[in-house]
Order: structure tokens, then C-alpha cells, then sequence
């Protein structure tokens, strides 16, 4: 009996990633335009060239600065300039097509997120300093918030921690927990979810973590095997990984820096993605302007394995395609992606090309 599991365990982990066998793959780009609508651009990317050719523009929306996928793919979901989350429907051919929006309950949401089932979704309102959950119907339709929770408190630097600052809000892979970046009070909230109720309820085993004072949390990602929760704080240039025990407790197991030790100028954290593999994490940094990678060893923790700052200016974003080969970076400042090529039995990035103009690119999305 004991083989046979050992086996089955060792069949589903060979499962876990298996590289994208189609030519090309179709992603969104979601923007900050100051003024007027700004678009959601949908795009292609071909897996053999790493060559990127523009499909279409939503631009319906003032500000669809950050956008997330359901899980079946069929639903886009977005945070707008309006402080609403939006619900868009996706066509066989990418296109989109608005379903509806609802209140986001706070100022200037920031990112969004959807439950492992569907069932619902998730916000952070940065300016508000709050967070939102709404019941998600089968047809993509968003239902009024089933749970919101404003924060009190501050943080030491007063000029950026002056009151709460969600930043973001991410799922356990198991769909049990929720956990939220409190940039203004160094806060990892700590939530129990019922996706079927659209109950969100603090942690009795753990209300929130405190983080390093100052350091000031803000994005946030779920290793698959539901095992690690991986932290990239914004003012001070550090990682931390924790594991996740089976009451959702999370306990922080390393924190490493971001940038090069002897890079000394002004930064600001931006992006944390995993690489579809599982044993890459990759963070984005303002300032500095590059990508850090590092593996995620046996036990959580994190052994940096290269920089990437080659034609990268204020990357808000960027993510890694589906196959695992390439990650594309969402330059703000230059107003343009940044094409690199990922190494995926070491994780080294290796840059490729300037590719693509569009304004204000805020995030990164891949239809799988």
C-alpha cells in the first residue's frame, strides 16, 4: 500500500507542470491611463520567437489597473479608478465583454483575486485601507459584497504609513484562508473563507503577523502545494517566506533582500510571481528597476539565483507565460514590455528584447 501511494504521489507531482504543447498563448495587459478610459489590451505570444503582436483593446474602463482570471478562464475580473471591481466576460477569442460591476466598499482598490473555486472574489483598497469579498455566480456575475473589513493603525514612517494601506489580497491554494498586505500597518491579515456562504471571518488561530516595522507589505503569493506564503514588501527592499500549518498560522521561515546589497538609492517594492513550476519565485522592484529570482528549497526557503535589469524601467508588473519560457515585464515608466527567456532547471533570465508599446502598463495576465 505504501508503494502504491509513494508512486501515485510521485505521478501527480510529474503532472504538476507540464510545458504548453500550443504555438502561441493570448495574455492581458491591464493600465493606468491618467485621464480618460484606459485600455485592457489583449495579446499574443508566440512560444517559439517570444514575439508579441497586439489582438484587440477593451477600453471601456477608467483604470483597470489590476485584473485577475477566474480559474475557468472565462471570466476577467477588475479594479478601476471608479473604486469598482468589474466582471468581464471571455470569448473563445479573448474578447471581452462586460458583465457587471459592483462597489468596491473603499478608495483606490488596488488588486483583485479570485477563489481556487470560482466562487468568489477578493480586494484590496489601498487609499481605504480595507478589504472586500464578492459572491461570484456561475455566469461571471458579481453579487454585493458578502464581507468587508476596514483596518485601524499605522506604522512608523509616517509619511506613507500614516493609516492602513491594503495592498493586496490572495487565496490559500485550498481556498480555506485569505491573506491581505497591510502596507500602512505592517500587517499579513489572516482570514478563514466560506466560498459557498461568502463568509470571511479573522483567523481565530491567527488575526494577522506582524511584519518587520516599516518594511511595509505588499503583494503576496500562494506556493500551489499550499505548504508556503511568500511576502514582497515595498519600502524596504526584503522577502519573507512562511509556512502555512493546517489552521491557515502562517510562521515566517527566511528573509532575504531584494535588491543587490550595495544598491543604496531610493526603492519601492512592486510584484511577486511564482514561475508555473513551482520552484521559482521572482520579485519586481521600482528603483532599482529589476527582477530578482530565487529558488524555493525543500523547506521553503529561498536561495537567489540571478538579476535581471536590462531594459527594465518601474516595472509595476510582470509575469511569466504558462510554458514557463518567458517572462514579460511591464515597464511604466518607458511604456513598454521587456521580453526575457526563463531557464526553467535553474531560473536564470536572460533578455531577449523591448517589445510592444502600450500605455501604462499596471499588470499582467495569462490565459492558460
Amino acid at each position: 500500500m505504501k508503494k502504491l501511494l509513494a508512486l501515485t504521489f510521485v505521478l501527480f507531482s510529474s503532472l504538476a507542470f507540464i510545458p504548453m504543447k500550443n504555438d502561441t498563448v493570448q495574455f492581458y495587459i491591464g493600465s493606468l491611463v491618467k485621464e480618460g478610459n484606459s485600455p485592457i489590451t489583449l495579446c499574443e505570444l508566440d512560444l517559439k520567437t517570444g514575439k508579441i503582436t497586439t489582438k484587440s483593446t477593451f477600453a471601456e474602463l477608467k483604470g483597470p489597473g489590476y485584473i485577475s482570471l477566474s480559474p475557468d478562464q472565462k471570466t476577467l475580473f477588475a479594479v478601476t479608478q471608479e473604486n469598482k471591481i468589474v466582471s468581464l466576460s471571455v470569448g473563445a477569442d479573448g474578447q471581452l465583454k462586460l458583465i457587471n460591476s459592483q462597489s468596491s466598499e473603499g478608495q483606490n482598490p488596488a488588486h483583485v483575486s479570485v477563489h481556487p473555486s470560482g466562487k468568489m472574489a477578493f480586494l484590496a483598497n489601498y487609499t481605504g485601507g480595507s478589504i472586500a469579498a464578492y459572491p461570484v455566480k456561475k455566469d461571471g456575475t458579481l453579487e454585493p459584497a458578502s464581507a468587508t473589513d476596514q483596518y485601524t493603525g499605522s506604522g512608523p514612517d509616517k509619511s506613507r504609513q500614516e493609516k492602513p494601506h491594503a495592498h493586496s489580497a490572495i487565496p490559500s491554494p485550498n481556498g480555506r484562508y485569505l491573506y491581505v498586505a497591510d502596507l500602512g500597518t505592517d500587517r499579513v491579515m489572516n482570514y478563514v473563507v466560506d466560498a459557498n456562504s461568502g463568509k470571511v471571518t479573522p483567523n481565530p488561530a491567527q488575526k494577522y503577523f506582524e511584519s518587520k516595522p516599516g518594511a511595509g507589505p505588499r503583494h503576496i503569493v500562494a506556493h500551489p502545494s499550499g505548504k508556503y506564503l511568500i511576502v514582497l514588501h515595498e519600502m524596504e527592499p526584503i522577502v519573507t517566506s512562511f509556512s502555512i500549518d493546517d489552521k491557515g498560522v502562517l510562521k515566517p521561515i527566511q528573509t532575504v533582500n531584494s535588491v543587490p546589497a550595495d544598491f543604496k538609492k531610493d526603492n519601492k517594492g512592486a510584484a511577486i510571481r511564482l514561475h508555473p513550476n513551482g520552484k521559482f519565485v521572482y520579485v519586481s522592484n521600482r528603483g532599482y528597476n529589476g527582477i530578482t529570482g530565487y529558488r524555493i528549497t525543500d523547506n521553503g526557503g529561498l536561495e537567489e539565483v540571478g538579476h535581471a535589469t536590462q531594459s527594465i524601467d518601474t516595472p509595476r508588473d510582470f509575469n511569466i507565460d504558462p510554458s514557463g519560457k518567458y517572462m514579460l515585464v511591464a515597464n511604466m515608466n518607458t511604456n513598454d514590455l521587456a521580453v526575457y527567456s526563463v531557464d526553467e532547471k535553474t531560473g536564470k533570465m536572460t533578455f531577449r528584447e523591448k517589445s510592444l508599446q502600450v500605455a501604462t502598463p499596471t499588470c499582467i495576465e495569462f490565459l492558460k
